[in-house]
């Protein structure tokens, strides 16, 4: 397992054959979310953002950061990373996420 950030633990990684992914750059993914325990809380869930726009789920950010395009990546979020505190229904306290990167492309310019 390697470590990219504090609270983020990578998986296992797929290493795209495109250019990384630079923090100005809009991004598309398509990903699950489960809980460590295997429960799924999304699948095939698709999101397209700046890495470095505000609002951004930081445990999204860090654990893409160094992706390629066209690679897959599975990472461990701590808490703090992805919900901080809040309360979220069917959300154990203090749950570690565990999110799948399934493809990660650029996403056109507006």
């Amino acid at each position: 397992m390697s470590k990219t950030k504090p609270g983020i633990a990578v998986v296992e990684e797929i290493v795209g054959t495109g250019p990384i992914v630079d923090n100005h750059q809009r991004v598309h993914i398509l990903y699950d979310i489960q809980l460590n325990r295997g429960d799924f809380l999304a699948r095939d869930e698709r999101l397209t953002f700046r890495l470095n726009e505000r609002g951004v789920i930081p445990g999204f950010r860090y654990g893409i950061e160094g992706m390629r395009v066209g690679g897959t990546r599975k990472f461990k979020a701590s808490p703090h990373l992805c919900y901080a505190g809040k309360h979220v229904e069917n959300l154990p306290e203090h749950a570690v996420l565990v999110v799948t990167i399934k493809s990660l492309e650029l996403a056109k310019e507006q």
